[in-house]
């Protein structure tokens, strides 16, 4: 039987066996895989792999994994990578799905999987937040909140599976009022790469109560040099909640033309600077309802002629449209708060949408007993598609389906200023680049206060990674032109959009790069995470 297992660069044989000899010695060798195939938590398809559920095409594959399960043995794994010059690859639980899920940017890097540190540190009701390790999931969260009957909403992202710290640290996002994940966070520790302990902000006291309270310290704040890199790994978090509400209005704005756009997202982001809306609203397009409604025999014969081979043509969306009283266009955000404030807010939000022709704003309400505040677990809806209660869900699962069973994703993410013109201007292009490779352009986009994400979220089935790689490389391209570049990326990417960050010659990229040259001299955690390389790196080829 032929050995699955790849090399790093510049790695021999004997110096990997002999650093999963010395991991195995400390942590175990049933916490060791010896090559990719085996010991990562289940993916979407049911695979213990480790590497991309969804590949584009470019190996990436990782030579294998160790899982410590305390900080201590992470400072152990860091400190045997330096003696050996293995590169690791830190994931959290390697739940990233559409950007490489596990894999790593230098082929043959061993996976650090920090999914075993699953400690939920503290719970604090009164101050509304959390300090949790990498392991600890938002259904972790979200049991243990309502096994102690704690009085939090914790912000949770479309899948819940996935890692609060890991999340936080990509700058994800939820749907609650805190759900502008790396604005939430407030607190660090991290290893560093020679294997050191440091606590950021007031954690940098021994015994500061305000570790996660007050995001600053004494001095500089470090906490950023840590998002989205390889600077160090991150082994604790604080992240900030939202105080269970005493009412909660589920709120829908349907629009019927694909040109309304660009009011929708210009009133939603005005009201979320006015806030009047607290929490990021979503928007999806037909193509959503349509592929929530696969299964209904009107749709499903109007879309057989095109799922699995090309992109389901306007002139049929539009049929399906009139058929079924449909929107083009849905926005869903909610409201939270006592119940005067909350029905001022409704009351602004209809008069505000009310300018669109054709707009219809549903609004469902919930509200606690007098004096209480709501449990979501009460609300009694359907599992979410945006889980604006806290309430974690795999339900958008089901969309991996939809072009072939068990096809992949791939999330394109740029970030666009708020007006709804920029937006419209970048989606049209995008739109038809999609239905040129013969893919449906799937809108998952997110609305923030002063920007927006109109994440392009392609199905592609397992034979379509090329075309899927070229219709990336493609919208990077014309994102560029148009000014703009994306949040977050695929490991196949980010060299390439970290490229495009080059006022006065790439001064940003030196300075970090100076920071790893300083921090990680052996160029041992995640090297290419972000594009962030050593200067004289011995693992970029």
């Amino acid at each position: 039987m032929n050995n699955p297992r790849v090399l790093p660069p510049n790695v021999t044989e004997t110096a990997l066996d002999s650093f999963f000899d010395t991991i195995a010695s400390r942590i175990g060798a049933s916490n060791v895989s010896l090559d990719h195939t085996t010991g990562a938590l289940e993916g979407p398809h049911g695979q213990h792999c480790y590497g991309d559920p969804f590949p584009l095409a470019q190996d990436h594959t990782p030579s294998g994994a160790v899982r410590p399960g305390t900080v201590e043995e992470v400072q152990f794994v860091v400190k045997v990578a330096n003696r050996f010059r293995v590169p690791l690859w830190t994931v959290s639980r390697g739940k990233n799905l559409g950007y490489g899920g596990t894999s790593p940017v230098v082929r043959g890097s061993v996976v650090l999987d920090l999914h075993r540190m699953k400690r939920i540190i503290e719970i604090n009701e009164e101050y509304a937040y959390v300090i949790v390790e990498p392991g600890v999931t938002f259904f972790d969260l979200y049991e243990e909140v309502k096994r102690r009957g704690v009085k939090l909403w914790p912000s949770v992202p479309s899948l819940g599976w996935g890692s609060i710290l890991g999340n936080a640290l990509e700058r994800g996002f939820g749907y609650t009022p805190e759900g502008e994940h790396a604005q939430m966070q407030c607190g660090m520790e991290i290893v560093l790469p020679n294997g050191e302990l440091v606590r950021t902000g007031m954690g940098a006291m021994e015994g500061n109560n305000c570790f996660a309270l007050f995001k600053g310290g004494l001095g500089p704040s470090v906490d950023g040099l840590f998002f989205q890199s390889n600077l160090g790994v991150v082994t604790k978090i604080g992240m900030h909640c939202t105080p269970a509400p005493e009412t909660f209005v589920r709120c829908e704005v349907a629009v019927p033309r694909e040109e309304d756009l660009v009011p929708l997202v210009g009133i939603s982001t005005d009201l979320l600077r006015r806030r009047i809306i607290t929490n990021s609203p979503g928007l999806s397009n037909i193509v959503c309802l349509v592929m929530e409604a696969a299964e209904d025999a009107t749709v499903a014969s109007k879309i057989a002629p095109f799922v699995g081979s090309c992109a389901i043509s306007d002139k049929v969306l539009r049929e399906i449209q009139a058929e079924k009283g449909w929107p083009w266009w849905v926005n869903l955000f909610s409201l939270y708060g006592p119940r005067v404030l909350v029905e001022a807010q409704l009351a602004a939000v209809k008069q505000a949408f009310d300018v669109i022709p054709g707009a219809v704003v549903t609004a469902r309400m919930h509200t606690g007993a007098p004096g209480k505040t709501l449990d979501a677990e009460v609300i009694g809806d359907a599992p979410e598609i945006l889980p604006q209660t806290g309430r974690p869900t795999l339900h958008s699962l089901n969309c991996l389906h939809f072009r072939e069973r068990n096809a992949g994703h791939v999330a394109f993410a740029p970030v666009i200023p708020p007006s709804g013109r920029e937006m419209y201007e970048w989606y049209l292009k995008a739109k038809k680049m999609n239905a040129d490779a013969g893919f449906d352009f799937v809108a998952d986009f997110h609305l923030f206060a002063r920007y927006t994400i109109p994440i392009n979220l392609v199905m592609f089935k397992q034979s379509e990674q090329r075309q899927m790689r070229d219709l990336l490389k493609d919208l990077t391209h014309m994102t560029v032109k148009l000014g703009y570049s994306e949040y977050r990326t695929h490991v196949s990417f980010m060299d390439e959009v970290a490229s495009h960050h080059d006022f006065n010659g790439g001064a940003m990229a030196k300075l970090v790069s100076a920071f790893k040259d300083m921090l990680d001299p052996n160029g041992i955690i995640s090297p290419g995470k972000s594009g962030i390389w050593n200067s004289n790196s011995a693992w970029k080829l």
